[in-house]
């Protein structure tokens, strides 16, 4: 969509939000109701940290496939549909993985889940920037992204709840989820039919070396990278410290990857009103900052009674960083914004990727705790990486 928000009706700009909102949340809960069962999908990955870490492989590969593929057809022939089919992927994988027995059925589920992530994620962020004005893209992205952490938060609430019940109910949480993410394909048609976006992007069609030459991108997209790679790396093995490190029970270790996505959300949701006041970039290097400081705790406690409020502290933390970046790219190239945003969210995906198996294998050899320090590294380098830019642009408008 690449008209301004000024020349679409009120009614199409709820709707289309609506529609964004309903695709981030039916990923929200594809991508943590796995990690909060992580503990019970195990068996099925005979009991590996290097086998489930193929599983976010194959998952992340297929994402930065369908969210480069996403972005470029977007640009021509809308955001909506493209949302729409990575809505029905989304409910596809999870309804095949909440009935999965063997580890190669595992495998395909997630490549499908993570195709349909693919197409979902950076388009529906997509929408809400394009009918969205620039002086409230930043509290709007972060408003946007609280809804995912909604959904990031029921998810594990539901796979707890679940398995306190029985231990094998976890499946249910993906047939559910699946019900879910037809329910928002069904409201993305319906915007479908009223749309009023007209695509302009033909003329730029399948050139992306506009986009590729642009520093800012690049440095915009390796940023989403780190970030990605801090944040993953610790949600998706959560559950998994919690149980082996901190001795907890499944439920609590399940209910763990709640407490850092509710954090996630409440940061975000304070960030609609601190990105009045504070430049994107200083945003961005408060997060990083605050981030590492709870990052470094939850490592280094026996307790979790200390390790409990060091999670929420560190979604806390993290959650106005991924869309106060994001909000930065949206404007880069207005007429190719499907594309730019593809672009920076693959990156983050490409960090998703490399990261948690990562993680994973060294996990199998030097414990999860030590492994779970690679984190720490990543919100290092991104200081690195924003703070020269705080510096560079005080003082300058944010464009927000």
């Amino acid at each position: 969509m690449t008209d301004t928000a000024n020349n679409l009706s009120p009614g199409y700009r709820r709707l289309a939000i609506v529609s964004a909102i309903g695709g981030l949340a039916g990923y929200a809960l594809v991508y943590t109701i796995f990690a909060a069962a992580l503990n019970q999908i195990s068996p099925i990955c005979h009991d590996s940290d290097t086998l489930i870490g193929w599983l976010f492989r194959v998952s992340m590969a297929a994402f930065v496939v369908c969210v480069l593929l996403g972005g470029k057809y977007s640009d021509t022939i809308g955001k909506l549909p493209v949302l729409m089919v990575g809505c029905l992927l989304m409910a596809l994988g999870s309804l095949g993985f909440g009935c999965i027995n063997t580890y190669p059925m595992a495998i395909v589920m997630s490549l499908v889940m993570g195709a349909g992530g693919g197409f979902t994620e950076a388009i529906a962020v997509g929408i809400i920037a394009d009918v969205t004005s620039p002086k409230r893209r930043t509290s709007i992205m972060n408003y946007g992204q609280v809804f995912f952490a909604l959904g990031a938060v029921a998810g594990p609430l539901s796979v707890t709840w679940l398995i306190a019940i029985n231990i094998d109910y976890w499946r249910w949480a993906f047939v559910l989820t699946a019900a879910l993410c037809v329910i928002a394909a069904l409201v993305i048609f319906a915007a479908i039919r009223k749309r009023e976006e007209r695509p302009v992007g033909d003329a730029q069609h399948g050139d992306w070396r506009s986009v590729f030459k642009d520093r800012a991108v690049i440095v915009l997209s390796l940023g989403v990278l780190f970030y990605v790679a801090a944040e993953s790396g610790q949600a998706n093995w959560l559950a998994r410290y919690f149980k082996e490190d901190l001795a907890t029970g499944a439920p609590l270790a399940a209910a763990s990857v709640a407490l850092f996505w509710g954090g996630i959300g409440i940061g975000r949701y304070f960030a609609v009103w601190t990105a009045r006041y504070l430049s994107d970039y200083a945003i961005i290097v408060v997060a990083h900052g605050f981030a590492l400081i709870c990052q470094i705790t939850l490592l280094t406690t026996q307790s979790e009674t200390v390790a409990l409020p060091a999670v929420i502290l560190l979604g806390f933390a993290l959650g106005p960083a991924w869309p106060t970046i994001v909000s930065r790219a949206s404007a880069l190239h207005p007429v190719q914004s499907g594309t730019v945003l593809a672009v920076v969210v693959s990156a983050g995906a490409v960090g998703a990727a490399i990261f948690p198996p990562a993680i994973g294998q060294a996990a199998d050899h030097v414990g999860m705790r030590n492994a779970l320090w690679v984190c720490v590294a990543m919100l290092i380098i991104n200081l690195a990486i924003f703070i020269p830019l705080l510096l560079k642009n005080r003082g300058q408008s944010s464009g927000r």
